[in-house]
């Protein structure tokens, strides 16, 4: 027994590296009415009572009705599901009250953005595609990959992403480029800074000169007048670098 392990323990080993595990996203609808959940408890013939709510996951992914899963609760309890004829035609006006699907080719994020839309929620939903490519592109460059996002009421996030490579390079951290400058509102801003120089021109420097005018002249002393107040009186006149006063006629 034990070497009939050892010999399929390798085909084993190699069957579970052949195993891809995966997601994959099914519409269900969830119906809580009393009358409606009695309805389709008898059209299907489920053994169950005390259901306050049954929940239908369309397995086959091609609008809820024959061979999909019914699940009641509280019970959690799977049945696949057979639905008569008025139960289908029931079922075949169900759909989402709200649903948005795009599928465009892979390309640039802006030809969504300029994408023509009918309304405001086509254009919401070509931008909010735009803007999740711009990220993905940057961050992530290689196929493929998948993602779920769910915001519900309670303020609970939840992000799911597989079936991407997860290489170092490949998916790895970029830092965004600056955002685009729109000339309407902006404007490149000058700042003159003025600076006075003072300029030391080379000059030469003269030292004052002072000029000694020198007068030589004949003295003549009149007979009536002293000597001595004659001599006094020219000193007076004749002082060093002035000229000479006129003298006065005597």
């Amino acid at each position: 027994m034990l070497a009939l392990l050892l010999a399929l323990w390798p085909s084993q080993l190699r069957a579970q590296s052949e195993v891809i595990v995966n997601q994959m996203v099914v519409s269900t609808a969830t119906v809580k009415d009393p009358m409606l959940i009695e309805f389709f408890l008898r059209s299907s013939l489920i053994p169950e009572d005390s259901v306050t709510t049954i929940q239908f996951v369309d397995v086959t992914r091609n609008g809820f009705g024959n061979d999909d899963v019914i699940i009641c609760y509280p019970s959690g309890k799977y049945y696949q599901f057979f639905a008569s004829d008025s139960a289908q035609r029931m079922m075949k006006r169900w759909e989402f009250t709200a649903n948005k699907q795009l599928v465009v080719e892979d390309q640039d994020p802006n030809v969504l953005k300029n994408m023509k839309a009918k309304d405001n929620i086509d254009k919401a939903t070509n931008w909010i595609l735009a803007g999740l490519l711009q990220e993905l592109n940057r961050n992530y460059k290689d196929l493929p990959i998948k993602i779920l996002f769910e915001r519900d009421a309670r303020g609970i996030i939840k992000f799911d992403m597989w079936g991407y490579n997860p290489r170092p390079g490949v998916l790895e951290w970029e830092t965004p480029p600056p955002p685009p400058t729109v000339p309407e509102t902006s404007y490149d801003m000058l700042h003159v800074m003025r600076i006075d120089t003072l300029v030391y021109a080379d000059s030469t420097t003269y030292d004052q000169i002072y000029i000694y005018h020198t007068v030589s002249d004949t003295v003549y002393l009149p007979v009536r007048r002293d000597f001595s107040q004659s001599a006094q009186a020219d000193s007076l006149q004749y002082q060093p670098g002035l000229l000479p006063r006129p003298r006065k006629k005597q």
